[in-house]
């Protein structure tokens, strides 16, 4: 009977971990992360059966082995690609639901049939069986969703799901062993249930409302950012050209034409032809670094914002486009190049500024076709 002890703890275990793999990404292959996590859990039963469960009659279902739990903390911290944070509010959001089930099962296995240990382990069985479809569906799933695209909403949400999930966590284990220690009634029952289930819809609400968050950005990435290179599109330019103007900040604006494009898509195709458009949008990214932001504004026009002037090593670097042989599709073909500095305060809307760039440009590339 002693053996038996342990069944309901590994059973709140193995949710969470196939919950954890779901909503992360593996550093090591399925087979690695699986072996490990067995080796594990072997070496912490085998100290829970010398110690936890050691004595039988007096084990009672008291929730010790579910705080343990978290010793698994720097273990799936080591296997899986998931800052610390994120990982700590998984296991949180995990435990309150499994260790809920396991509470559920022992209070109503007190209150109806004495506590005896098979009735704990059947109706936690029975009970995982019937809600564990909906806390995958629900839960999970949003959650794995929520973490891979995390970088979409802001950082202060992140924090609110680690202190409502830990809450919730602590909360549960409290009145777990309070439940428990002052007897056995069908109203301690329903006001658990009530409980889970406030859990359950709070959750999903949270979810809900991050998940709209996230559709929101994407919307607005799409709208303004430009599906070939990534670059902010031409709404987003005039967006931030505008920001530019209203805070008097000084900055220079580049505008600029690929020559001979027409021939790159005649010679080598239109795939090579988008390679190109990528290419030189990553590599005169790269020569701007963190002082500039390009633009693709059209076709095969491209702008660019640089903070304060623009040095001179920069813009030659940029008129080469340096680097270029390094993954390019075919040779370069060079680039016409229109650059305006504006100091405060600066009279120009931010189209006339694009306008003014765009005309130093074409002057540019008329000079070039009569060399």
């Amino acid at each position: 009977m002693r053996w038996l002890q342990g069944l309901p703890t590994l059973e709140v275990l193995v949710i969470n971990l196939i919950a954890t793999d779901i909503c992360l990404k593996r550093k090591y292959s399925r087979r690695k992360t699986v072996a490990v996590l067995t080796l594990f859990t072997a070496m912490v039963f085998s100290i829970a059966y010398a110690y936890v469960f050691s004595d039988p009659a007096q084990y009672q279902g008291d929730g010790k082995m579910m705080l343990a739990g978290f010793v698994y903390l720097p273990v799936l911290y080591a296997l899986y690609r998931v800052r610390l944070a994120e990982l700590f509010t998984l296991m949180c959001s995990c435990w309150v639901y499994t260790f809920g089930i396991f509470s559920l099962a022992f209070l109503c296995s007190a209150t109806w049939f004495s506590g005896q240990f098979f009735w704990s382990l059947f109706l936690e069985t029975l009970f995982f069986l019937l809600s564990i479809l909906l806390f995958f569906r629900q839960i999970v799933s949003k959650y794995a969703f929520v973490v891979e695209n995390r970088g979409l909403f802001e950082e202060d949400w992140s924090k609110y799901i680690l202190f409502n999930n830990g809450l919730q966590f602590l909360v549960l284990v409290v009145l777990h062993r309070a439940l428990l220690r002052d007897g056995e009634s069908i109203l301690k029952v329903i006001l658990l249930v009530l409980l889970l289930g406030s859990v359950f819809l709070s959750n999903f609400i949270l979810y809900r409302i991050i998940l709209a968050s996230i559709r929101m950005k994407r919307l607005e990435q799409e709208v303004f950012s430009d599906d070939l290179t990534g670059l902010g599109n031409r709404h987003s330019l005039l967006n931030r050209l505008k920001e530019l103007l209203e805070g008097e900040q000084d900055f220079s604006i580049l505008f600029m034409d690929l020559d001979r494009f027409k021939s790159v898509n005649d010679r080598y195709g239109h795939l090579v032809g988008d390679a190109y458009l990528k290419h030189f949008a990553k590599v005169g990214s790269r020569i701007l670094g963190e002082q500039g932001r390009m633009y693709r504004y059209g076709g095969d026009e491209f702008a660019a914002l640089y903070k304060g002037r623009l040095p001179d090593d920069v813009a030659a670097e940029l008129q080469e486009c340096s680097g270029w042989e390094q993954g390019a599709p075919c040779p370069f073909y060079q680039v016409s190049i229109g650059e305006l500095y504006c100091n405060p305060p600066c009279r120009d809307t931010a189209e006339e500024l694009i306008q003014r760039a765009d005309q130093k440009m074409y002057a540019q590339k008329m000079k070039k076709k009569t060399l």
